[in-house]
């Protein structure tokens, strides 16, 4: 052991950062510490004295095993926000806080004041927790390390000075800029766990925060109320500067700007609403004019927060050419009517009509004038579609034997949603296979409203080959045997698919047999048959965290094969769940080519056939096509028939009957 921890620097940093040093070949230390540097880059010479002798106080990290490495147990992480959101919920509180005046007495309050700290939930859920720390050491390290590699360009190391774990919870102490950087890590993956990193106030100067903020959104939610008309689903935001009720809050004072307020006025509108598809119910229309918007980046944020919006007025503002509508170039895509009347871009739009069309594809009235018929929308909706998927999509093929396919999905629906303990039994033995992979990342289209729930129920048992990388984890997230199996199962959320019979069109279902299956006989020394059933569609669930069902896509791989002698007749040899955020499926192509018609008469039809089963017979026995239609023709052209004569009358044939003269 260690009687100090090692200094920190590039070594304990990210591998981007450990790689940016100054290229020559450093001598080796005897004494087994790196060597520091200072923010420049230059060779601090008395690092170890000086720092070597002071321990984080609170921390309990005097000790780091030899064998420790730069890498946490949790393995490769990435962040998990993703782009698509750009107001974050802390950017939208403050926001709210700076209408007030007091943002700067807010961020004092975190610099001063009563001990800021940042509050980190998730180490009990991660694997780390078994460690005899706790985690403790594993879930520091990550943060400093991570938090470091955030910027390369910087060489500036961040250090938790003091921390503690009460509860479910550590709390860290650090510099204002490492904690704000520290923050950052938000919804970070660690071993195995999210986890959820808030920054903790002075209790006063947060009470005070929290009710100050309270009541601008008060306010602001009265002004909303008088400015919606709910007949036309119409929310008037024109003139802002004129409202009595933002005047007497103090919004403006002298200035003309509506970029401050806008803002805060489309965060309070959004936590009206649910889910997506209230707000699209609810406002259909907005009206910005007379604001003085010389660029539609002033209010980019309504876009973000009333996507499926399909008429907006812009009239009487200050945009001057296409270039001011840019904030809104790939947004919108629902708009059917844009006003831009008393803007000097209404000079221009004989020749932008064109290129506003392309912007907005349901455009079909520019200025009150009909620019192309809803018909014509349709059209070019389709030929986009078509362009982005230049292939027809075909029906699902299943190919079942003997209705072993059709029984079991019917059994599946039945039982999965219900009793999934008989699902098992039925199904399942020491042998089946379970794994489930989460895609984050599958594309949706623009047109899907359906917001994406969190993923927390099910990510400890996600085995994404792409994300997962230790060796460990994605051989334990493959569950084998019926019990491993039903342990899993049972804490996953319950879900309800759609009925099969009655809502068909909402899954995709493929069967097709699969050669080489273990056969656990042991008669069968190259395998025996089996089915592969894929299943696409959707289903609801409802995880105890979160307080509205939550809509999903899936597809779901089963691989049947013969049951063992003592076990379930049919058995699943391989299942595997893949989860995705909720989309519509493609629909088949609708018009089909007619089959092709048969122009042969029944006597060709019937000598047809009969060619088949000949040949048939010749591939199976190795005799000729003659001695095969002749046996044949003494069955009853019954194939099996015609083969238990073969079998019995083999060594007595000639050597004509062969193929090649060779007998088999």
């Amino acid at each position: 052991m260690l009687s100090n921890p090692p200094p920190r620097g590039p070594r304990g940093s990210s591998p981007q950062v450990r790689g940016r040093g100054r290229g020559g070949v450093q001598k080796r230390r005897t004494d087994g510490a790196g060597a520091r540097v200072d923010r420049d880059g230059d060779l601090v010479m008395d690092a170890a004295a000086t720092t070597a002798d002071k321990p984080r106080s609170g921390s309990g990290r005097g000790k780091l095993s030899p064998g420790r490495t730069g890498r946490s147990q949790g393995g490769p992480v990435s962040r998990s926000g993703g782009r698509g959101n750009h107001v974050s919920d802390r950017a939208k509180q403050n926001i709210i806080r700076g209408l007030g005046g007091s943002q700067a007495n807010v961020l004092e309050s975190r610099i001063t004041g009563g001990g800021p700290k940042l509050q980190v939930s998730g180490l009990k859920d991660s694997k780390a927790a078994k460690n005899p720390d706790g985690g403790l050491e594993a879930l520091l390290s990550f943060l400093e390390r991570k938090a470091t590699g955030l910027d390369p360009k910087s060489n500036r190391t961040v250090k938790i000075k003091k921390s503690s774990m009460v509860g479910d919870s550590v709390f860290i102490t650090a510099s204002p800029d490492d904690m704000a950087t520290i923050l950052k890590l938000n919804s970070f993956n660690f071993a195995g766990a999210i986890l959820k990193i808030r920054a903790l106030d002075a209790a006063g100067k947060e009470s005070e925060a929290s009710a100050s903020t309270s009541e601008v959104k008060d306010q602001l939610r009265g002004v909303l109320a008088a400015r919606y008309d709910a007949g036309l689903k119409l929310l008037n935001l024109s003139s802002l500067i004129a409202d009595p009720g933002l005047n007497s809050m103090g919004m403006f004072n002298g200035s003309t700007n509506t970029s401050k307020i806008f803002p805060a006025l489309m965060i309070v509108c959004d936590e009206l609403f649910k889910s997506r598809r209230e707000k699209r119910e609810a406002i259909t229309s907005v009206t910005l004019t007379d604001n003085g918007l010389a660029k539609v980046d002033e209010v980019h944020i309504l876009a973000e927060m009333f996507p499926d919006i399909k008429n907006i007025d812009l009239s009487r503002n200050r945009l001057t050419d296409l270039s001011s509508l840019d904030g809104w170039k790939k947004k919108f895509r629902s708009m059917e009517h844009l006003i831009l009347v008393g803007n000097p871009i209404e000079a221009q739009l004989a020749t932008l009509k064109d290129e506003i069309m392309k912007r907005y594809p349901k455009l079909h009235m520019l200025n009150n004038v009909q620019v192309r018929t809803p018909e014509e929308v349709a059209i070019k909706v389709a030929a986009d579609e078509a362009a982005r998927n230049p292939f027809p999509i075909l029906g699902p093929s299943f190919q079942d034997v003997g209705g072993v396919g059709a029984n079991f999905v019917t059994q599946f629906f039945a039982l999965y949603d219900t009793n999934r303990t008989s699902f098992l039994g039925q199904f399942y033995d020491a042998h089946s296979k379970f794994s489930l992979a989460i895609n984050m990342t599958a594309p949706r289209s623009t047109e899907v409203s359906v917001p994406v729930q969190p993923w927390s129920e099910y990510t400890k048992h996600s085995r994404n080959l792409l994300k997962i990388n230790h060796l460990n984890a994605r051989m334990n997230r493959q569950y084998k045997g019926v019990q491993d199996i039903q342990a899993v199962w049972a804490t996953l959320p319950a879900t309800r698919h759609p009925d099969l019979h009655t809502q068909g069109d909402k899954y995709m279902i493929e069967c097709c047999t699969v050669p080489g299956l273990p056969d656990l006989t042991g008669q069968a020394a190259h395998g025996v048959d089996g089915l592969m059933i894929t299943i696409h569609g959707e289903f609801e669930d409802q995880a105890p965290n979160n307080a509205e069902k939550s809509l999903r896509s899936f597809t779901r791989n089963f691989v049947l094969g013969p049951g063992a002698p003592g076990g379930p007749q049919i058995r699943v040899v391989s299942d595997m769940l893949s989860l995705r955020g909720w989309a519509p499926l493609p629909h088949p192509a609708s018009s089909q080519p007619p089959p092709p018609q048969s122009t042969l008469t029944p006597e060709q039809e019937v000598l047809r056939r009969q060619q088949a089963i000949a040949t048939q017979l010749t591939e199976k026995t190795g005799m000729t096509l003659e001695y095969s239609a002749m046996c044949l023709n003494e069955t009853g052209w019954d194939l099996e028939k015609a083969f238990a004569a073969f079998t019995a009358n083999k060594a007595a044939l000639p050597a004509e009957a062969w193929v090649g003269g060779i007998p088999r």
